[in-house]
Order: structure tokens, then sequence, then C-alpha cells
């Protein structure tokens, strides 16, 4: 069981100062990826979405300039490869294959945990802006849909994928 421990613990540090050190650049990754699915929606369409030391800034002439803290929706990567490490077993073949299954998984929540924090932020944090755009359901809505990604989901499908990986014989 100790092994386990400090396999988690020594994981944990790893892959937070891997984290702290490359999401400036991840955060370029996940601005370009979203740009163009934020787009979609009417009302972001001349929208400009950029990252910012940590943040990814949007607006642009149709929309108001906002900052979202995107490191604050991908930090749930450290757990997941601290889990990941502190499995029974070597870690390579079907333990890897399974890391690297969630990992992707994650990933693409990242981009939806951006999406989901623009649109909240644009829904209720623009005051006039927000207020034209968005009924009084859409706006709880939104707040609430990010409240519970936060709280709840971003932890829950780490939690989820490793716990479907585990070996349990």
């Amino acid at each position: 069981m100790w092994l386990r421990v400090l396999r988690f613990v020594a994981a944990l540090i790893v892959a937070a100062w891997t984290w702290y050190n490359l999401t400036p650049l991840y955060d370029r990754a996940l601005a370009a990826v979203a740009s163009p699915l934020l787009k979609i929606d009417r009302r972001f369409e001349g929208a400009e979405v950029v990252a910012v030391d940590r943040m990814i800034r949007v607006g642009g002439f149709v929309v108001p300039y906002a900052d979202i803290p995107a490191d604050q929706l991908t930090y749930n990567v450290i757990l997941l490869a601290a889990l990941f490490a502190s499995n029974r077993g070597p870690l390579r073949g079907r333990n890897v294959r399974a890391f690297l299954l969630s990992l992707a998984i994650v990933v693409v929540l990242h981009v939806a945990g951006v999406l989901l924090s623009v649109e909240s932020t644009y829904s209720v944090r623009m005051g006039a802006w927000s207020a034209e755009r968005y009924g009084t359901v859409a706006r709880y809505l939104w707040l609430y849909s990010e409240i519970f990604y936060r709280l709840v989901g971003m932890f829950g499908v780490v939690v989820l994928c490793w716990w479907s990986s585990m070996d349990r014989s």
C-alpha cells in the first residue's frame, strides 16, 4: 500500500510541475480548437478567441471582451496522472493504453469546458449584453451547468476513467 501512496504523491508532484509549465502552450491549443466551435453560436460569429498568459480571451467587435481562466479548467489532468500512477502493477501495456484513452477523453472535455465557461460568462456576467441575448432560464442553465462541471464533472470524469480502467482480478 505504501508503494502506491508513494507513486501517487510522486506522480502528483511531477504532473503538477508538468501541467504548470505546459499550461500556456496547452491554452493556445485549446483556444485554437474552441474558436471555430464557439463561432457556431451566431452571437460569437465575429469573436476572437486567443490565449493570453493563463487565460483565454474572447471578444471583438460583436461581443465585449472577457477572460476565461483556462488553467482552472484543465488542472484535473494532475489527478488523472496521479491516480493512474497509483494503479497496481507496472506502468505499461493495458495501464498506459487506458491512461492515454482517459487523457483523450479529458482533453475533449477541456474543450467542452472552455465553451461552457464562455457561454456561462457571457450569459451572466456581461450586464446589458447578457440580458439582451439570454433569457432568465438560459442564464441559470449556463451558470449552473458551469458550476456543476467545475465542482463535480471535472473530477468525476477523471475518477470514472481511472476506476473503469482498474484491474479487478
